[in-house]
């Protein structure tokens, strides 16, 4: 009896223990559902993301933190990109889109899926070393223009200048001499880097970028992002430039009549077109009211940063990078169990609060980053992938509002409200007509400006197309305000997308 009780015994383990593997097997070729695949995904980007974005902010900043490094910049990148480029999740997102039992949530996350990797999957060897091969040089020449002695020669002696300290000369100081040296100490960035791996990076990408079947790399992004290829966005531009070119044509010979064939150096035509304005504008946008301008505009036109955190560097100093941009280490989106993850916003500025005029460039600057902080902060998606700046998000949709709202430091009943000097007063509409004269340089061009100071112009009432723009406008006193004027997809294994697939959004 004892002996069946333990063969009895024996035989139920061996029956639980193929069990286990059954299941087992059942659950290896079962994937999970596809809410599980849609978290792991996102949590997973979130990570490379943050990791990426820190160390691009570190090293564009020259943070003296011994952690931000090129090396670890180029291996943070490298593993995002390698993320973003797995066939395999490529392959598992197609197989949940085959799926009718989706939410519409899950589907168009999963299309996002599905268009971001296949902007960055390669099928080419060939094109994945030499992109690998473009990270490497891009880091190397980023560095090397970051600790680059950069300046011009004044009064015989090399003074060390930014390209914002170089340009803001150019643009404002009354000495032909200075301008010249201004202008051969920004000419001397192009020599530099195409010494230092420039040429080498151009070549690179274009190789890799035909290995894809592109005609060049600048096909290759434009496609990426906005769906339609170079030939096609040059036709745009041309199209553009012939219009335009009578008018361009007009005004350099107008400059030249009024102030010499000098005026169409390169070294002189900024300063002719804009020094003496520049400098009678700059008492009405002292650097130091920037901040509270951006934020009185802004909270009067209801833009709301549902609840971001923002990191500001607005002072323009050595080794920093000299272009303004707006970067996200944490996107905005809306996590699996309905919680909303507001974002973190690294952006920048180039101010020289001493230099004549930077205050209304600063502004500029912080209303257009500014401007991207506050679109990205208000995109709740059910994924990171819908809040971040690269392919397949198209470049023109993320500029246009940005672009939008820089554009009203220029507008007349922007600056009659907000535009004052430290004493108070508002910027004179007589010296605004002349900002827009020298702007325009035409004759032919009308310049119309719907301000209460132009007798000749009836002020238009807040209708309801304006209705958006009510707060920003409301004047501190009883008297009314005038109107305002304001002025690809992914390619899967990299083959031209149907004429009927939309843009990116």
């Amino acid at each position: 009896i004892h002996m069946r009780l333990v063969t009895l015994t024996f035989a139920e383990r061996c029956c639980t223990l193929a069990a286990v593997v059954s299941r087992q097997r059942i659950s290896m070729s079962t994937p999970p559902p596809p809410s599980s695949f849609i978290e792991d995904v996102n949590n997973q980007y979130e990570g490379f993301h943050r990791a990426f974005e820190e160390q691009f902010w570190g090293t564009k900043m020259a943070l003296k933190d011994g952690s931000y490094t090129v090396d670890a910049l180029t291996k943070a990148k490298g593993e995002m990109e390698a993320f973003l480029a797995s066939k395999e999740k490529l392959a598992q997102t197609r197989g949940y889109l085959a799926r009718s039992d989706l939410s519409e949530a899950e589907r168009a996350t999963l299309a996002i899926f599905e268009r971001t990797f296949g902007c960055y999957i390669m099928e080419s060897e060939a094109a994945l070393a030499l992109r690998e091969k473009c990270t490497a040089i891009e880091g190397t020449l980023e560095d090397a223009r970051n600790k680059m002695r950069l300046g011009a020669v004044l009064d015989g002696a090399f003074v060390e200048l930014s390209s914002v300290g170089l340009r803001s000369k150019m643009r404002v100081d009354g000495s032909e001499a200075t301008r010249k040296a201004c202008w051969e100490g920004l000419r001397s960035i192009g020599e530099f880097v195409t010494a230092n791996g420039f040429v080498e990076l151009v070549r690179a990408r274009n190789a890799m970028a035909r290995e894809l079947g592109y005609e060049d790399f600048y096909d290759y992004k434009v496609t990426q992002a906005e769906g339609f290829g170079k030939g096609a966005l040059f036709g745009m531009l041309d199209t553009l430039e012939q219009g335009t070119r009578p008018l361009m044509e007009e005004a350099r010979a107008n400059l030249a009549a009024a102030k010499g064939e000098a005026a169409l150096l390169a070294y002189n035509s900024a300063y002719m077109m804009a020094g003496s304005v520049t400098q009678k504008l700059d008492p009405y946008f002292p650097f130091e009211r920037a901040v509270e301008q951006w934020g009185r505009s802004f909270a009067a036109l209801g833009i709301s940063y549902e609840g971001a955190s923002m990191r500001l560097d607005l002072l323009d100093r050595k080794g920093k990078y000299s272009n303004g941009f707006c970067h996200w280490p944490q996107p905005a989106w809306v996590k699996a169990d309905g919680s909303f993850q507001p974002t973190v916003t690294h952006f920048t500025s180039l101010a020289d609060p001493s230099a004549v005029g930077s205050g209304h460039t600063a502004l500029t600057t912080l209303m257009h980053e500014a401007g991207h902080a506050a679109h990205f902060a208000n995109i709740k998606m059910p994924s990171p992938l819908f809040s971040q700046e690269r392919a397949p998000t198209s470049v023109a949709y993320a500029e246009l509002q940005s672009m939008f709202l820089d554009s009203l430091v220029g507008d007349a009943a922007w600056r009659f409200q907000y535009a004052r000097d430290r004493e108070g007063s508002p910027l004179p509409f007589a010296l605004h007509e002349e900002d827009v004269r020298r702007e325009s340089r035409s004759s032919r061009r009308r310049i119309v400006s719907r301000t209460p100071r132009s007798p000749s112009l009836r002020p238009l009432p807040l209708g309801a197309r304006q209705a958006p723009l009510r707060g920003l406008l409301a004047p501190r006193d009883a008297r009314r305000m005038p109107s305002p004027r304001g002025r690809g997809a992914a390619r899967a294994r990299h083959t031209r997308r149907p004429a009927s697939d939309p843009l990116p959004l």
